[in-house]
C-alpha cells in the first residue's frame, strides 16, 4: 500500500495542499523521533481479499480472513493512538475523522477463526460434533495400528521406517516379501522394491469413517466461511477506505524515516515563485557523506523578484552543478510533500514549471548534436517560461564557438530575465558574468577556491563571479610549464587581465576572512574579559555592602549591650550596700578583657588547621575565603600561602583563611 502511494508521489502546485502533505510528514516525524507507540509495521496487502469479497456468493479462505483481521487490528491501533493524543497531531488525525471505526468485525472474524487461522470447534455445533467423532475415531484407529505393529515387530516384518502415508491413508512399511503373507491393501512400493506400504484389514473400516469425517468437516468449514463471507461483505466499502487510510499512513511513516536519515526539515512555505534556501545540502550526498563519516558543505541561496537569475561560475569539479541540482531537488521535493535536507528557516515558495538542461543530450537516432539539442530546449524554455517558472542550465552555451555561443547564450539569458522567471545557470563565459553584473534581476555567484593548496572549497558565494583558474588547475594537474605559458599568450590580454582580477579579489577575500576571523576571535576574548571583570565587581562591591551591613549591625548590638549593662550596674549600685562588690563586678564586664585561649592552644589549633586544609588543596581548585561568598581559582600554594585568582586579580591569602567550595558543598549536603 505505501509503495501504491509512493508512485503517485508527483510535485504539484496547490499551495494550500502542500501544506498539508507537509503537515502530515512533519506530525509523523515527531511521533517517529519522540518514540511514540505508532502501529508502524504488519500493515498486511488485503487487495485480493477485499476485490473478491465484493463478488456475490465469493468465498474466502481462512488466509484471506486473516489478512482483514491483522489490518481491522492495526487500524484500532492507529484510533486508539489517535483517540488518546486528540487534538495533538490533527493532520494525521483528519485522515481517520470521517470514517467510523467499526469493531464488530474483528469480533465475527475471531469467533469463527483462531489466533493461528484454523476454523473455531465452537464455529457451529455441526462442527463440534464432526471433530468429537473424529477424534474418537482416531483414537480408535491408533489403537489397532499400535497392535498391528506390535505383531509386526515381533515377527521382524517392518522396515526402519515402521509407518507413513500413501495418498491420504495410514500405512506400515514391511518387508516387500512379505505383503502377500498379511492381509490389507498395498498402497505402493518403494523404489528399491524392499519396501511395501500396507493399509491392514483390521484398520481399513475406521480409516474409512475418518475419511468420510474428514469430508463432512471441509465441507462444514466451508459452509461457515460462506457464512462469514455473506456476513463482512456489507463492510467491504468501509474496509476499503481503512485499507487507504493504512497505505497514507504507512507513507507517511517512509517520509519520516526519510527525514531521519538525512537530516531532513520541514521549512516555511511561500505562496510566491520564489525561495530562500538556508544550510541546504543534496540529500543523495549527504547519504553518500554519511557512509564515508564525512560532512557535507552546505549553502545558502535566495532567489526572489529581485535577483531572480543566479550566474555561478567557478573551476571545474567546484560544486557548481551540485548547487544546481541541489536546488532543483529540493524544490520539486517540498512540492511533492516531502521533507527537505536544509534548515527549517529556509522558505520555500511554488513554482508551476521546471525546466531543465543538464548534461549531454546529443542523438544518433534524431541527429542531433550536443549543441542541437540545447538549442531545441532553449527553444522551449522561451515558449513556455513564464513567472512562475524556474529553469536550471548547466554550462550554458557551450558546445559550438565560444565566441558566438556566448553571444547566443547571453541573448537568451536577457529573454529569460525579460519574462520574469527565476533561475540558475552554471557558466565559464566572461561576458555572462559581466552581463549578470549589470542587468538588474540576475547576479553573479562563484564557487570559492583554495589559491593555496590550489583545490575547491564547495562554498557558494553570491555577489561576485568566479574565475576558471584555468592555468591554476592545469599547474596543479602536471602539465608542462612551457605549455601553459604559450596558452597564456593566446589568450586574449583583457581576458588574463579579468581572470588575474578575479583570483586577486579571491586572495585578498580569503586574507580579509582571516583578519575578520580574528577581530572576531580578538573582540569576543574581548567581551568575555569584560564580562568576568563586571561579575568580579559585582560580587565585590556586594561583599563589601554586606561586611557594612554587618558591622553595623555589630555595631549596634554592642551599642544595646552596653547601654544595657550600664543600666544595670545604676540599678545595683543604687541597691547595693557593698559599692566596691558592684563596682568590681561591672569592671571586669567593661573594662577587662574576656580570658581567651592560651596562646600555645591558640597556635596549636592553627597547625591542625593547616595541616589538614594543606593535604586537600591542590592548584586549581575552587575556595572562597572564610565567611565569604566570591570564589577563586587556586593558581600556586607556597608554604603556608596561596595565590588565588579571583576574577581578573591574583591575591596573596593564608591558608587558614580560605575554605574549599567542593568540600564546604558536600558537607554541606551531607
Amino acid at each position: 500500500m505505501g509503495r501504491t502511494e509512493s508512485e503517485k508521489i508527483r510535485p504539484i502546485t496547490d499551495f494550500h495542499e502542500i501544506q498539508e502533505l507537509m503537515s502530515r510528514c512533519e506530525q509523523m516525524y515527531r511521533i517517529v523521533s519522540s518514540g511514540l507507540p505508532f502501529p508502524s509495521n504488519g500493515y498486511p496487502e488485503t487487495t485480493k481479499g477485499l476485490s473478491l469479497l465484493r463478488i456475490e456468493n465469493s468465498v474466502l479462505s481462512e488466509e484471506r480472513f486473516m489478512e482483514i483481521l491483522q489490518m481491522m487490528h492495526v487500524v484500532n491501533d492507529i484510533y486508539r493512538f489517535f483517540k488518546n493524543r486528540a487534538g495533538i497531531f490533527p493532520s494525521l488525525e483528519a485522515i481517520t475523522a470521517d470514517v467510523p471505526y467499526e469493531p464488530s468485525v474483528i469480533r465475527l472474524i475471531e469467533e469463527i477463526l483462531d489466533e493461528t487461522g484454523l476454523v473455531r470447534t465452537t464455529a457451529s455445533p455441526a462442527l463440534a460434533s464432526i471433530r468429537r467423532s473424529l477424534s474418537r475415531s482416531r483414537t480408535e484407529a491408533d489403537r489397532i495400528y499400535q497392535q498391528v505393529i506390535n505383531r509386526f515387530r515381533k515377527q521382524g516384518w517392518l522396515t526402519e521406517s515402521e509407518e507413513s502415508s500413501r495418498a491420504g491413508r495410514r500405512v506400515i512399511a514391511i518387508q516387500a516379501e512379505q505383503k502377500r503373507t498379511v492381509k490389507g491393501f498395498i498402497h505402493d512400493t518403494s523404489a528399491t522394491g524392499k519396501t511395501a506400504f500396507l493399509e491392514p484389514e483390521e484398520a481399513m473400516g475406521i480409516n474409512q469413517t475418518i475419511y468420510h469425517l474428514e469430508q463432512e468437516e471441509r465441507l462444514e468449514i466451508q459452509r461457515i466461511l460462506r457464512e462469514l463471507s455473506n456476513t463482512l461483505r456489507p463492510f467491504v466499502p468501509l474496509m476499503l477506505k481503512y485499507r487507504q487510510q493504512l497505505g497514507i499512513f504507512d507513507i507517511n511513516l517512509a517520509k519520516a524515516q526519510l527525514a531521519k536519515s538525512i537530516d531532513g526539515r520541514f521549512p516555511k512555505l511561500l505562496n510566491e515563485s520564489a525561495f530562500d534556501l538556508r544550510q541546504a545540502r543534496h540529500p543523495l550526498l549527504v547519504l553518500h557523506n554519511q557512509k564515508l563519516k564525512q560532512p557535507t558543505i552546505p549553502f545558502d541561496l535566495k532567489l526572489d523578484r529581485e535577483q531572480r537569475i543566479l550566474v555561478i561560475s567557478g573551476p571545474n569539479a567546484g560544486g557548481k552543478t551540485v548547487c544546481m541540482k541541489t536546488s532543483g531537488l529540493l524544490q520539486m521535493m517540498i512540492q511533492s510533500g516531502l521533507p527537505v535536507s536544509a534548515s527549517e528557516d529556509s522558505v520555500f515558495g511554488i513554482f508551476g514549471n521546471l525546466m531543465v538542461d543538464i548534461g549531454d543530450s546529443q542523438s544518433i537516432e534524431y541527429e542531433l548534436s550536443t549543441y542541437s539539442s540545447r538549442l531545441k530546449h532553449m527553444k522551449v524554455f522561451l515558449e513556455q517560461v513564464d513567472e512562475k517558472s524556474l529553469f536550471l542550465i548547466d554550462e550554458f552555451g557551450t558546445g559550438t564557438d565560444p565566441n558566438l555561443g556566448g553571444a547566443l547564450a547571453e541573448a537568451i539569458l536577457e529573454e529569460l530575465n525579460e519574462k520574469k522567471s527565476c533561475g540558475i545557470i552554471t557558466t565559464h563565459y566572461l561576458n555572462l558574468k559581466v552581463l549578470a553584473d549589470k542587468t538588474p534581476g540576475i547576479f553573479n555567484g562563484s564557487m570559492e577556491f583554495d589559491l593555496k593548496r590550489l583545490k575547491p572549497l564547495f562554498r557558494l558565494v553570491t555577489g561576485k563571479p568566479g574565475s576558471s583558474y584555468t592555468f591554476l588547475v592545469a599547474e596543479r594537474s602536471g602539465l608542462p610549464r612551457h605549455v601553459i605559458k604559450k596558452a597564456r599568450r593566446m589568450v586574449p590580454r583583457k581576458n588574463l587581465m579579468l581572470e588575474k582580477l578575479l583570483t586577486e579579489v579571491q586572495h585578498e577575500k580569503e586574507l580579509l576572512q582571516q583578519k575578520l576571523s580574528q577581530v572576531r576571535e580578538n573582540d569576543h576574548q574581548l567581551k568575555e574579559q569584560i564580562r568576568r571583570y563586571e561579575v568580579f565587581q559585582r560580587t565585590t562591591q556586594e561583599k563589601i555592602i554586606q561586611l557594612e551591613q554587618k558591622v553595623k549591625k555589630s555595631d549596634e548590638r554592642l551599642k544595646r549591650e552596653t547601654e544595657e549593662r550600664f543600666r544595670n550596674f545604676l540599678k545595683e549600685w543604687k541597691k547595693a550596700k557593698n559599692k566596691k562588690e558592684v563596682f568590681d563586678k561591672y569592671y571586669k564586664l567593661f573594662v577587662q578583657k574576656k580570658k581567651t585561649e592560651s596562646p600555645a592552644a591558640i597556635e596549636k589549633k592553627r597547625q591542625e588547621k593547616l595541616a589538614r586544609i594543606k593535604a586537600i588543596l591542590k592548584p586549581g581548585m575552587l575556595v572562597r575565603l572564610v565567611n565569604g561568598s566570591t570564589t577563586g581559582v587556586v593558581d600556586k600554594i607556597d608554604n603556608e600561602k596561596a595565590f588565588v585568582i579571583f576574577g581578573q586579580f591574583k591575591t596573596e591569602c593564608e591558608l587558614t583563611g580560605l575554605e574549599i567550595v567542593e568540600h564546604t558543598e558536600k558537607k554541606n549536603k551531607n
